[in-house]
């Protein structure tokens, strides 16, 4: 299916794609500022108990065909099925229309209003919690989230693999968000192996240190999997081979939070 998004101001194409276990899986392109659309993998669990925004790692370009596939594919922007399994329903962004990358804008308010949008889709969808959740460079879009939309944020936080360290540009330091004002429950999900020199496993501490505000703030460390690749996008950096494993457990905490807090 090709898009025709003149025809339709918001809602600007929807394309079904096959079932992924129990989600109906679909391609959707919307309107969130003036003149800038996004296109993103919208997965729906078939009785949803949460909803989560996925924002992948890198340049953020993904690269989402018509068709679903993507050109890359990291520990969150591969991981729909994964989530749907454990009754998250998620949607899985790529970069608006009028960039090329992420590069310097991931703390920015024009990125912020993007994911209020997303967000909005979400609460939309069904009447469940929205988490954010990011993988490395991803991370500080999850918290800046947070920090920009406030109460029309996300309602809670998983920041997994985040940088800690970040001597360019290109690479997003989480600690760019002011993690301080962060109010809404945060998981810090960390591979203790983790050989991105951008990403240390001995910064986590003052990391998760860093939310003074935070309802609930809690350190997943991480073992097992395998090494390969590139160290800051495959291996434990990326949880490969044990991918499902961490998902599940992100998934099963997320439950623990939401039941204790409806309590």
């Amino acid at each position: 299916m090709h898009c025709m998004p003149k025809l339709v101001p918001a809602f600007l194409c929807a394309a079904l794609l096959p079932t992924m276990g129990l989600a109906q899986v679909e391609v959707k392109e919307i309107a969130t500022r003036p003149g800038v659309t996004l296109r993103f993998v919208y997965a729906r669990a078939e009785n949803p108990v949460a909803s989560a925004v996925l924002f992948q790692g890198g340049a953020g370009n993904i690269g989402i065909f018509p068709n679903g596939s993507m050109r890359n594919e990291n520990f969150l922007s591969g991981g729909a099925q994964r989530f749907v399994r454990n009754g998250i329903s998620v949607v899985i962004p790529d970069v608006p229309s009028d960039r090329r990358s992420l590069d310097e804008f991931r703390d920015g308010a024009e990125h912020a209003q993007d994911n209020a949008a997303l967000i909005e889709f979400l609460r939309q969808q069904a009447k469940v919690p929205v988490w954010a959740v990011g993988t490395s460079n991803g991370s500080l879009s999850a918290a800046a989230a947070s920090t920009h939309l406030k109460d029309k944020g996300p309602d809670g936080l998983v920041l997994t693999s985040s940088v800690t360290k970040a001597p360019i540009a290109a690479l997003h330091l989480v600690s760019l968000a002011p993690l301080r004002e962060i109010k809404v429950p945060v998981l810090v999900v960390h591979h203790k192996q983790d050989g991105c020199r951008f990403t240390p496993w001995d910064a986590m501490p003052e990391l998760v240190a860093a939310f003074k505000a935070a309802k609930k703030v809690e350190l997943m460390p991480v073992e097992g999997g395998r090494e390969g690749g590139n160290p800051c996008h495959s291996g434990y950096h990326q949880f490969l081979g044990i991918e499902a494993a961490v998902t599940d457990d992100i998934a099963a905490w997320i439950k623990r939070y939401q039941a204790q807090a409806a309590r």
